[in-house]
């Protein structure tokens, strides 16, 4: 990137120019005169690094959308008092332009000035970015005097980077917010992460990321403006598009805590949406994410309480739909019975905030998703931090639970998978466990030792057989995408 652009998105500067070349050198291309025009409040052009105009190009203010004409000229009616910033939604074929592993898609807008001038300049591929890995993190919640911040840099970064050393593509990341607890300041030490680790990664704000000091959603979310730019946009990979969205909705707070938000998506979101849909083809593939689980609440009584819910599942009806999202600390996979739809829910990726680090409240260990994208195809396994990708469940003997059953907690699984089964050591033969809901052995012990903790969760991927006579066996199951895990019990 150039290297004056790279100052002025670090430092949040105006997104006018004299000079009206503001997304990089080009170069050298020289600036063109944009008349202006009755109503409109930002202008400018979209060119490439050869420095001629892209058409087509997705521009916005977080509210109005518009594309750019055959010269990659466009204009936005905005509300210059209420919009923060001007974005493009980096078309498919060009380079998502990154500053310390953030990227630096917007700028910031001027509300002193009648008229802003915006120019990007967007670097063309070398290849098309069909074939691509995404590492996919959630609640972070890095926390002054904190394990969490200890965790984070100990054990996720190393981690994450040794997987992405085995990953044969090209890596992008995905943070569902809750990137620091509450604490505005640390938002420099999230990004160091960000930036040890290599790959741009794209991050959205959490409740624990609305500055608990404030008494508006607006006023709450500057912190993170400052460092990342809008909280609701788009981008282009490949063939899918993808889409970052807030929906945490900040009323007020008491005494400092973060009790007083809800869950949805404002009118000025959904309208945003909208829009910005409507320039994607119908039927192709969309990624969706956001703090809180977005989709999966249809099965609940949850929705109702979910603002402009239905205006939203009506926006992504007409998509294959692919749903990440945080905020639980449990990992949970939901398919819709249409078949187009699936909900991620990924669990806490350094742990829960208060015990030993290691354990979610469902019993998925702290990790993070890895995501093979090929074309409009995804597949997935869940990696469990300082645990080979072989560690896809955790077996609990009889003696341990104080049962006659063997538990087996398989927290990637969804309902596309083959029946999970017990193959015990005495004669060899596979039978089918059965699933039940029910709380992790593991993380009532650690509760036991007397360790902070939210409450068990009753999972449904939890697993049981009975186990009489038998001193151990191994649990198979194949997952949708054909690979076969296994762990072994004895007792």
């Amino acid at each position: 990137m150039h290297v004056l652009l790279a100052v002025l998105l670090v430092f949040g500067l105006t997104a006018c120019s004299s000079s009206g070349e503001s997304g990089g050198s080009g170069g050298g291309v020289s600036s063109v005169e944009i008349p202006d025009k009755a109503g409109m409040t930002v202008k400018g052009i979209v060119r490439d690094d050869q420095g001629a105009g892209i058409a087509g190009v997705v521009v916005s203010d977080g509210l109005k959308v518009t594309v750019t004409d055959a010269d990659g000229v466009y204009y936005l009616p905005s509300d210059l008092k209420r919009r923060h910033f001007v974005f493009v939604s980096t078309p498919s074929g060009y380079e998502i332009s990154a500053t310390q592993s953030c990227p630096r898609f917007y700028r910031r807008i001027d509300a002193d000035q009648a008229v802003n001038r915006a120019d990007f300049t967007l670097t063309r591929r070398e290849a098309p970015a069909d074939r691509y890995s995404l590492i996919v993190m959630a609640d972070i919640q890095l926390s002054t005097g904190n394990a969490s911040e200890t965790s984070y840099f100990n054990y996720v970064v190393p981690d994450v980077l040794k997987t992405v050393e085995e990953l044969p593509e090209e890596v992008y990341g995905i943070s569902l917010g809750d990137l620091v607890w509450n604490d505005m300041s640390l938002y420099p030490k999230y990004r160091q992460g960000l930036e040890t680790m290599g790959f741009t990664t794209f991050s959205l704000p959490g409740n624990h990321d609305h500055d608990p000091a404030q008494p508006t959603d607006s006023l709450a979310l500057e912190n993170y403006e400052r460092y990342f730019g809008p909280a609701n946009y788009s981008v282009n990979i490949g063939k899918i598009h993808y889409v970052f969205l807030d929906n945490v909705l900040f009323d007020s707070h008491t005494s400092g805590k973060d009790s007083g938000y809800s869950r949805g998506l404002t009118d000025e979101i959904c309208e945003w949406l909208e829009a910005d849909l409507s320039h994607v083809p119908e039927g192709s593939t969309l990624v969706v994410s956001a703090h809180c689980p977005i989709l999966y609440l249809t099965r609940n009584t949850e929705a109702k309480n979910y603002r402009n819910y239905q205006r939203f599942f009506d926006a992504i009806s007409p998509y294959k739909v692919h749903a990440f999202g945080g905020h639980k600390h449990y990992h949970d996979t939901y398919r819709y019975d249409d078949g187009q739809k699936v909900m991620h829910c990924i669990a806490r990726t350094p742990g829960d905030l208060y015990i030993n680090g290691d354990v979610n409240c469902d019993g998925t260990p702290r990790g993070y998703l890895v995501v093979d994208v090929d074309g409009e195809q995804l597949s997935w396994y869940y990696k469990s931090v300082g645990e080979p990708e072989e560690m896809q469940m955790r077996l609990y003997a009889p003696a341990r639970t104080e049962s006659d059953y063997v538990y087996a907690n398989v927290w990637g699984y969804d309902t596309q998978w083959s029946d999970v089964e017990w193959i015990p050591d005495t004669d060899g033969q596979g039978v089918a466990m059965e699933r039940v809901q029910h709380t992790d052995p593991y993380y009532e012990e650690v509760l036991a030792m007397g360790q902070r903790g939210a409450t068990p969760t009753n999972t449904w991927h939890m697993f049981r057989v009975r186990a009489e006579g038998e001193r151990g066996g191994t649990v198979r199951v194949t997952d949708c995408f054909g690979r076969t895990w296994e762990s072994s019990v004895a007792w």
